[in-house]
């Protein structure tokens, strides 16, 4: 799996790259080798307080998307992964759904 990194207002340390990594194992499972992660984090510099922060992940080539905002870098992480880890597993059990269902009728 190929991770791109793009941070705004912001500058990703090599540890905040590995952690990032480290939780996009869990969806491994679900892509191919081929496929390519877009991390994308954000500070919203107009707001001192609440959900400055903004998680992006993207995976190509089958478009899946998902956001999230949080107080900081960990807690955005961990809302965007639930997100993108379900839309992946509905598209794989699809895919087993309609293999089993062309066995069955052959």
């Amino acid at each position: 799996m190929n991770i791109n990194y793009k941070s705004t207002n912001t500058s990703l340390t090599q540890s905040d790259k590995d952690y990032i990594a480290d939780k996009l194992e869990s969806l491994a499972s679900f892509m191919k080798d081929g496929d390519k992660a877009f991390i994308e984090t954000e500070i919203d510099k107009k707001h001192k307080s609440g959900l400055v922060f903004r998680m992006e992940i993207s995976i190509n080539p089958p478009k899946y998307y998902a956001e999230a905002r949080g107080n900081d870098f960990y807690e955005a992480l961990d809302l965007a992964l639930p997100k993108i880890k379900e839309q992946l597993a509905k598209q794989k059990d699809k895919k087993i759904s309609l293999r089993r269902r062309k066995k069955r009728a052959a």
